[in-house]
């Protein structure tokens, strides 16, 4: 370990005679282990470095102004290893115990416990490293009254613990090794203001943003013929997108009565969903010159990311004659989206709905006397190749997310019973949701519980 900090400098020589700030910066290496220190490369180092100036008002002429106090900006640059595993024996190979086996001996037969030896061992295997740089700007105004923090970043992490896939004549369809590469960047900020501060009411405020983009830079480093890297669509990652990248196909609403020719050339009908067909090329040409859409991976459209890149939220407290506070809290997600099938309308199972059993149906489905594009007919299936097909759907939601009141009887009242303080407090949470989707909650895409909160604190 090395570390150096301290020191009183200054800044470029066209204001070094007006403004002085002090900087403090240090320098650390640290030994990023390997899994597994026996099977494994030893160590390696991951430095961090770190630099930071402060200035305030009244000490620094740049820096007098009646509305800012105070100000530091900090840049850091490290690199360190991830160490969150689900199994930290990745490195090493594994046995099984496997049925028990049967041969004959001297004609007697002799039981025989076997083993399966189902990961294979991989001694250079390392952690996960990932490189950032952290750019930040702390300030203070109004005589501290509002305090904001700044900060971008930029992450790059690489030798990601993966499998990689291995020819069947190995006998195994993978080995955990360190392959890919996935890029992170964003900014978040957070500010804290006094609004009000009179000597019978209070009010402060406190809130904050993120935004984060994340991109699949390398996977297996595995190429086409064209020098362009293969994505990996089973699992759905796809070069230069982010993690969670909606890869599917578009819709265009529902098929109307008088469409009825143009939906049976893909075995539809009216009330079932279109389908838009973005590759033409293996289209079917009929004798008539008629094309019908052949549906397959070439159709499909990147859509959207499942993983919210935007957070924020909002916190306001209040407090009146000393004794009574009220809060609130909200926050929000969005730029997120989901690909559900609600709309195909399949509630009809066992002709509930069509035999009117007195269950719970969607309003609006599709009816010739109601052409909606929300919901399909009763039992609405996708074109031929596609019969399941899902549609889009937007996540962002805001949520109130807490209301809290507390009161603190007068002290007049509880010296009588010897009591020297008594708070009484009520307080619910996920009070409601302000959001386009229709289905459950969006956050969890099930259930989300709301619950009542009443406490008593006494102090003897």
């Amino acid at each position: 370990l090395q570390q150096i900090c301290g020191g009183i400098s200054r800044l470029p020589n066209q204001v070094k005679e007006e403004v002085q700030v002090v900087r403090c910066q240090s320098i650390i290496f640290q030994q990023c282990p390997t899994i597994f220190i026996k099977e494994m490369n030893s160590t390696h180092n991951c430095p961090i470095a770190a630099n930071a100036m402060q200035f305030r008002d009244g000490i620094e002429k740049f820096c007098r102004f009646d509305w800012l106090n105070e100000g530091k900006f900090r840049v850091s640059y490290g690199t360190n290893g991830n160490r969150s595993l689900s199994n930290t024996y990745l490195a090493m190979a594994n046995l099984l115990s496997e049925s028990t086996m049967v041969y004959i001996q001297n004609g007697v037969p002799v039981p025989v416990n076997t083993l399966k030896m189902d990961r294979l061992a991989n001694p250079s295997l390392q952690w996960e490293k990932t490189s950032a740089w952290n750019v930040g700007l702390d300030l203070s105004f109004f005589n501290s009254r509002l305090s904001a923090n700044i900060d971008w970043y930029s992450k790059r992490t690489h030798d990601m613990i993966m499998k990689q896939r291995l020819p069947n004549f190995t006998g195994f369809d993978h080995i955990w090794t360190n392959l890919g590469e996935v890029t992170n960047s964003g900014i978040e900020i957070s500010l804290s203001s006094l609004n009000i501060n009179n000597p019978d009411f209070r009010w402060n405020t406190t809130a904050s943003f993120s935004y984060n983009k994340n991109r699949i830079k390398h996977l297996y480093y595995d190429y086409d013929e064209n020098g362009v890297e293969r994505d990996d669509t089973s699992s759905g990652w796809f070069i230069d997108k982010p993690i969670g990248e909606i890869w599917y196909y578009r819709t265009d609403g529902i098929w109307q009565a008088d469409e009825a020719e143009q939906a049976a050339l893909v075995n539809q009908k009216p009330g079932d969903p279109k389908v838009v067909n973005l590759y033409t090329e293996d289209d079917k040409i009929l004798e008539d010159g008629t094309r019908v859409p052949v549906y397959n991976d070439k159709d499909k459209d990147y859509l959207g990311t499942k993983n919210p890149p935007i957070y924020w939220n909002l916190r306001n407290e209040f407090t009146f004659w000393k004794d009574l506070t009220f809060s609130f809290s909200l926050y929000s997600y969005m730029g997120h989206k989901s690909i559900e099938g609600y709309w195909l309308n399949g509630d009809n199972a066992g002709s509930q709905i069509s035999n009117a059993f007195n269950i719970p149906r969607k309003p609006g489905y599709w009816t010739p006397d109601n052409p909606t594009n929300d919901y399909g007919r009763l039992d609405a299936v996708g074109p031929a190749g596609v019969t399941d097909i899902k549609k889009l759907y937007n996540r962002n939601f805001v949520r109130l997310d807490n209301i809290s009141i507390g009161y603190t009887l007068p002290r007049e009242w509880t010296k009588k019973a010897l009591i020297d303080r008594v708070r009484v407090t009520a307080a619910v949470n996920n009070v409601c949701t302000i959001s386009g989707w229709k289905y459950a909650d969006p956050e969890t895409g099930g259930l989300s519980t709301r619950t009542f909160n009443f406490g008593i604190n006494l102090t003897l």
